[in-house]
């Protein structure tokens, strides 16, 4: 029985991580990344 439990936390804290890292809305770190990259561009692009 405390197999189980430990599995399914683990299995929680996997999907937790998951939606934490890429998740579907703003304030996921694949989508901060993303922003500070198109920032990074745009100021080298437009720099002299």
């Amino acid at each position: 029985m405390k197999q189980i439990i430990i599995m399914a936390a683990m299995i929680a804290l996997g999907i937790a991580i998951f939606r934490l890292i890429a998740g579907g809305d703003d304030s996921s770190v694949l989508s901060v990344m993303k922003g500070v990259w198109e920032q990074e561009i745009e100021m080298w692009t437009n720099s002299p």
